[in-house]
């Protein structure tokens, strides 16, 4: 009896834990390199830039248009995350973090997790684009390899979207990730 009350009470502590105390930087490492090449636009600066990502983290999203979907927001970062910057990433959902060159993939979800849309963020001083990168059969494909069991997400993907009408501008990825699923704290 009292060791399964010690171990409901252990249960009960980890599950009402706070982020900053379960998580350490190195649960969000992961391997991703973003690029945009931009060859014609009136609005974006013209030429190739690139993120390379050595933090990841994966939240839960709720209410993402279009239809009031359910997801997954994954912001990868630039700089590996620190004891410094944790707080930040955890509780505030990284927004100092996002001060800085990063990229947001977006995956819409249905009901049973299967992925329907995706959506990238790319982001550098002077340049933010978001395009739907995938939504078409053929085009989830190149996010075959994402698998969430609920706690966690693990995604590979490399892929290539290019716009070619007023804009012409190609955005790629590499990802390799494997992290927690956090849920957004309200602040």
């Amino acid at each position: 009896m009292a060791i399964r009350l010690l171990v409901a009470s252990v249960a009960l502590s980890l599950s009402a834990a706070h982020p900053e105390d379960v998580y350490r930087p190195q649960d969000f490492r992961t391997a991703a390199v973003f690029e945009l090449v931009v060859e014609s636009s009136s609005v974006l600066r013209l030429g190739p830039s690139k993120i390379v990502a050595t933090s990841a983290l994966a939240t839960r999203a709720r209410g993402l248009m279009p239809g009031n979907s359910a997801g997954l927001e994954i912001l990868f970062l630039s700089e590996p995350l620190t004891e410094t910057s944790r707080p930040d990433a955890l509780a505030r959902q990284a927004r100092d973090l996002r001060k800085r060159d990063h990229a947001v993939l977006v995956l819409f979800l249905d009901a049973q997790h299967k992925l329907w849309q995706v959506n990238l963020e790319y982001v550098i001083p002077g340049t933010t684009v978001t395009r739907t990168i995938a939504w078409k059969p053929e085009e989830l494909q190149q996010f075959s390899r994402y698998t969430l069991d609920g706690k966690r997400l693990a995604l590979k993907s490399k892929g290539t979207y290019r716009e070619t009408g007023g804009e012409r501008l190609t955005l790629s990825w590499d990802v390799d990730a494997s992290l927690p699923v956090l849920d957004p704290v309200k602040l």
